[in-house]
């Protein structure tokens, strides 16, 4: 587990913002997949600030999602919704560039659809799997990720997109697949608060349980994984 500790949540926002302002000044469509829950939101929020907003190319940069409610974008639990009015209603990005999924649309067919938007649009590795450029993952008290939960995950379904059903709340998701996720350039895991220190101090020591956690399993096939922690998620860490 390579991770790196913030003092705060804050400064690691800073950093991922600095990444990605770095990213939009080369010169080629770069493919960014975001991720939804609360941990991101002042990193959507400092983006949208004249620091950023006015020197990013927003241009070059296209933004994904690894996981949807079937949801309206205009419902509460929007993952698109949150970054759209936290950030994207304060930029400058070409619509075009914006790649959400779907989440009022029937999910078997938010599926398809967006399965195959994603092999239109993002270029493939050796293996034919389309490979985003960098991947950004949060992590929930119960290890998930995405929306790929302890013991209903398949990690080897070779397609890119599912349907996901939440085990409590029965709600469904349309969520990246494992198989998509390893295939991506750089995986990053953006965690913060204390709720998940244990599960990262049961994720670094490689215990049993951790084995059930798709967290723990989902890892880059090119080597460049990463945890991005504050100082409350880190401090049961080694």
């Amino acid at each position: 587990m390579k991770y790196t500790q913030f003092l705060n949540l804050d400064a690691a926002c800073e950093h991922i913002a600095n990444e990605i302002l770095a990213y939009s000044q080369e010169n080629r469509p770069v493919h960014i997949s975001l991720s939804g829950g609360s941990t991101p939101k002042p990193l959507f929020q400092l983006l949208a600030t004249p620091a950023y907003a006015e020197k990013i190319c927003w241009k070059h940069l296209h933004f994904w999602w690894g996981d949807e409610r079937c949801v309206a974008p205009s419902h509460r639990e929007s993952n698109y919704g949150e970054v759209k009015s936290l950030l994207l209603d304060h930029i400058s990005m070409p619509v075009e560039n914006i790649h959400r999924i779907q989440g009022e649309r029937d999910p078997q067919e938010e599926v398809q659809r967006l399965s195959a938007e994603i092999e239109q649009w993002v270029p493939v590795d050796k293996d034919n799997v389309p490979a985003f450029d960098w991947i950004i993952l949060g992590m929930g008290d119960d290890g998930h990720t995405a929306s790929l939960f302890p013991h209903h995950t398949h990690f080897q379904d070779p397609g890119l997109v599912l349907v996901a059903t939440h085990p409590q709340s029965g709600q469904l998701r349309v969520s990246n697949t494992a198989h998509l996720l390893a295939h991506a350039k750089r995986i990053t895991f953006f965690v913060a608060g204390s709720k998940k220190a244990q599960i990262l101090r049961e994720i670094q020591q490689q215990n049993t349980a951790a084995k059930a956690y798709p967290a723990a399993q989902i890892k880059s096939l090119y080597g460049q994984t990463q945890w991005y922690l504050d100082a409350l998620a880190a401090q049961q860490l080694d």
